[in-house]
C-alpha cells in the first residue's frame, strides 16, 4: 500500500475501535509500519470519528521525529520500540477494552486455554508492570511483556496487541477480549456457585471483593 492508502487504513481502524467498543472517546491508538524507518500513527487527543486520513502522523521509528501539525499518540515510543525489535510486525493497537482492562487492573494474566489462542497470540498474555504514560519505564515494561507474543496487558493502561497486519491485530483484540470475559465470568460463577452469571452479578462480586 502507498502512504495515502495506509493513512486511510489507520483512520478507518480508529473508527472501528470505537464502533466495536474497544475504546471510548479519544483513548487508545493505532499504528502501521510505513517502511523500515517510519510508521503512521493516530494523532493525540482527537476524536476518531472526525479524523481524516491527512490527520494521521508519519513518525520516524528511530528518532520519533515528525513534521505534522498534529501531535502523534503519546504512546508512540511503545509502537516504535516494537517495530524496531520485531521486523515481522506491521501493526500495533492499544485499546481500553473493558474485560481486558479489568484484568490489567487486577494484574492478572490471561491464560492460553485453546490451541487457537496459542496459534494466534503465542501463549498466555502477560501483564506489564505499571508505568506512567509516555515514560521509558512503561515502554520497556510493555515491550518485555509482549516479547514473543501478539498481546500483553498493561497494568493500569489496558491492552496492547500487534500483528503482521491490522486485520490480524484486530483478530487478536477480539479473541483477547472474549477470553478475558470468559475468564472473569468463570471465576465469578465459581465464587457465587452458579453455572452462569450476568454483568450485574459480576459487578456485585467485585464490589464484595473490594470490601474484604
Amino acid at each position: 500500500m502507498n502512504e495515502i492508502e495506509l493513512r486511510n487504513l489507520v483512520k478507518e481502524s480508529g473508527v472501528r475501535l470505537v464502533k466495536e467498543g474497544l475504546v471510548r472517546g479519544t483513548w487508545g491508538n493505532v499504528s502501521v509500519r510505513f517502511d523500515e524507518t517510519s510508521m503512521i500513527v493516530t494523532p493525540s487527543g482527537l476524536d476518531y470519528l472526525s479524523l481524516k486520513p491527512e490527520d494521521m502522523v508519519l513518525v520516524d521509528i528511530n528518532t520519533l521525529e515528525y513534521t505534522s501539525e498534529n501531535k502523534p499518540t503519546t504512546e508512540k515510543k511503545i509502537h516504535a520500540a516494537i517495530y524496531r525489535e520485531r521486523p515481522e510486525i506491521n501493526a500495533v493497537i492499544h485499546t481500553h477494552s473493558p474485560w481486558c482492562s479489568s484484568m490489567a487492573a487486577a494484574h492478572t494474566e490471561i491464560p492460553a486455554v485453546t490451541d487457537e489462542f496459542v496459534k494466534l497470540i503465542g501463549g498466555e498474555v502477560r501483564v506489564a508492570p505499571y508505568g506512567l504514560p509516555s515514560t521509558s519505564k512503561l515502554t520497556n515494561a510493555t515491550v518485555s511483556a509482549i516479547r514473543d507474543r501478539k498481546a500483553c496487558l498493561m497494568a493500569g493502561h489496558g491492552v496492547l496487541v500487534c500483528g503482521e497486519s491490522l486485520e490480524e491485530a484486530f483478530e487478536v483484540c477480539k479473541m483477547l477480549e472474549e477470553s478475558a470475559k470468559n475468564f472473569i465470568s468463570d471465576r465469578v460463577s465459581t465464587i457465587l456457585g452458579k453455572e452462569e452469571v450476568g454483568l450485574k452479578e459480576i459487578k456485585e462480586a467485585f464490589e464484595r471483593a473490594s470490601e474484604i
